[in-house]
């Protein structure tokens, strides 16, 4: 497909303050040969404004003027039913896709002929995709975010604080899982000067963890493991042996945040009330993998916050990246202008499922559904219903 113009979309999910690209990258997309549309409004709440974008070269137009015109759609959130938001055939979306969260929706776009691109799909084992994983770069700050969210609500220092005859302890913190998220909400408390213990089993994933100067704390039955398959199997036959250490853990920390969820499996349950209530009073847990419906602590819910015990803390993290819009927004767009660099040959805009790249981020394209994932769970509920 030959595109030349992009339209960066305002976004309308409650309580999204991102947009997917800010001003200082539009140049970018202008050197590759690109027109830049912005709906009217799209990084206000990110603290750009329309003037900015303007300044830059970008178009700020009415929504409709921008689905005419964009050969390409930028958006963080994927745009939902509404007629008045409907996309047009030939149009290719990119944005956080989640597919499987909605996999009628993506069914209609293929039927539709939208093709679709999540920036959140970007494969872990190509480096060439790592300056497309929007995935990693919002899930990093969510990991600073938390540590400091629960610094805010533990009611301690986290460093070694008083004077020299009556110093404090530092703050115990346990960190379970350490996929990005969990790998900056370590290396923030261990620089706000915390003890930081790690219950990590991937060798790669240990291997950063001792690299941040944190502690590997091993539980007796969970044994480390080589890689992502490896940690899925391991949960599969040895998650009561993770649960049971972790109860065992906890109650000698004063901080515990979870990331317990390997890649394309629903985050497993690893701690219940049972043993978060048998922690120090005034303790403090994040749970980093809450989403509708799943959680690694049981009773956490994403951006919500609950008492259990004596005066214990669990708050649901949800998408803490909302909340630090501009950087945000500036480390989506720098991902987002990856993509499209990625994908801009001679001149033009080519999606190629040869690619590796593209293979693994293509969610629609030309009339199919492309994600094995969504594309299942479109078979399945088509069973169910006796279709044929």
């Amino acid at each position: 497909m030959a595109a030349t113009t992009v339209g960066v979309l305002r976004e309308t999910a409650p309580g999204e303050r991102r947009v997917a690209l800010v001003p200082d990258l539009v140049p970018d997309l202008s050197r590759l040969g690109f027109t830049v549309l912005l709906e009217r409004g799209a990084g206000a709440r990110a603290g750009h404004h329309d003037e900015a974008y303007a300044a830059v070269g970008a178009e700020p137009v009415a929504h409709t003027e921008l689905l005419n015109r964009a050969d390409v759609l930028l958006g963080v959130q994927a745009p939902g039913a509404d007629p008045a938001r409907e996309l047009h055939p030939g149009q290719l979306l990119v944005a956080l896709l989640r597919p499987t969260r909605i996999p009628r929706l993506v069914r209609r776009w293929a039927d539709d002929g939208i093709n679709s691109i999540g920036l959140d799909l970007a494969p872990a084992g190509l480096p060439s995709a790592y300056p497309m994983d929007a995935a990693a770069s919002q899930a990093r700050i969510t990991g600073y975010q938390a540590v400091l969210l629960a610094a805010v609500r533990l009611g301690r220092c986290l460093p070694p604080w008083g004077a020299a005859d009556a110093l404090f302890a530092p703050v115990r913190v346990l960190v379970a899982g350490a996929g990005h998220a969990g790998l900056q909400a370590i290396d923030t408390a261990r620089r706000l000067g915390a003890q930081v213990r790690v219950v990590e089993p991937r060798s790669a994933e240990r291997a950063e963890v001792l690299a941040l100067g944190a502690e590997l704390l091993d539980l007796p039955g969970f044994h480390p493991v080589a890689d992502d398959a490896g940690l899925r199997e391991l949960l599969d036959h040895e998650l009561s042996a993770l649960r049971d250490g972790l109860a065992e853990a906890v109650v000698r920390h004063d901080l515990v945040l979870t990331e317990v969820r390997p890649p394309g499996r629903e985050p497993p349950r690893v701690l219940d009330t049972a043993a978060v209530a048998r922690m120090p009073s005034g303790s403090v847990l994040v749970d980093l993998a809450a989403d509708a419906g799943t959680a690694d602590i049981e009773g956490a819910e994403p951006g919500r916050t609950t008492l259990v015990g004596d005066g214990i803390t669990v708050i649901g993290a949800g998408d803490l990246a909302v909340q630090v819009p501009v950087t945000a927004s500036l480390a989506y767009a720098h991902n987002a202008v990856a993509l499209l660099t990625h994908l801009t040959r001679g001149g033009s805009l080519v999606l190629d499922p040869a690619d590796p790249v593209q293979d693994a981020m293509l969610v629609t394209h030309r009339r199919s559904v492309r994600h094995a994932a969504t594309w299942q769970l479109l078979l399945d509920e088509a069973a169910v219903a006796g279709l044929p």
